[in-house]
């Protein structure tokens, strides 16, 4: 079974690449303005914070893609477009349970387990097939091994952890 990627994935992608070329445009034409590194940098900071958030924080780590076959799970991360991590399903030590709220809607995230190191994180809102990867999970064995309370801060760690 392979994930699949809602629109909301895309959508994401495509952010990315406009926040990173508006961030470059808006850098070249405040240096070809000015004498001076200062400025620029001042005007383009919020934009380099969303693009590390949304490169490193949600496609890095949310919009993955994950193949089960033949008791092995692999994950790429970047939508499909990193370097494959493939672990034996007997290594996945199960998989716990969060709730994102977001205007008002609940969305489940799933973190894949390796010992006490979450190794993939699926996402109701990015994973057009969530519930049946989930099925599929369980179908192979492995077990819900409890209730994460969702983090903010824990969000953060995530974004700059492997």
């Amino acid at each position: 079974m392979k994930s699949k990627f809602k629109y909301s994935a895309y959508l994401l992608a495509i952010g990315t690449i406009l926040i990173l070329g508006i961030s470059v445009f808006i850098f070249i034409e405040d240096i070809s303005k000015r004498s001076g590194f200062v400025l620029p940098f001042v005007h383009i900071s919020p934009f380099v914070f969303a693009w590390i958030f949304i490169f490193f924080g949600e496609s890095r780590t949310k919009t993955i893609t994950v193949i089960v076959k033949d008791d092995q799970i692999t994950i790429r991360r970047f939508a499909g477009a990193g370097i494959a991590r493939t672990y034996a399903i007997n290594d996945i030590s199960g998989f716990k349970i969060s709730v994102l709220i977001s205007k008002g809607k609940e969305y489940e995230y799933l973190y894949l387990m390796n010992g006490n190191r979450k190794i993939a994180k699926l996402s109701e809102f990015y994973h057009s097939n969530y519930k049946e990867l989930k099925r599929c999970f369980v179908a192979n064995g492995i077990k819900n091994i409890g209730f994460e309370s969702f983090s903010t801060r824990q969000e953060f760690r995530d974004i700059f952890s492997r």
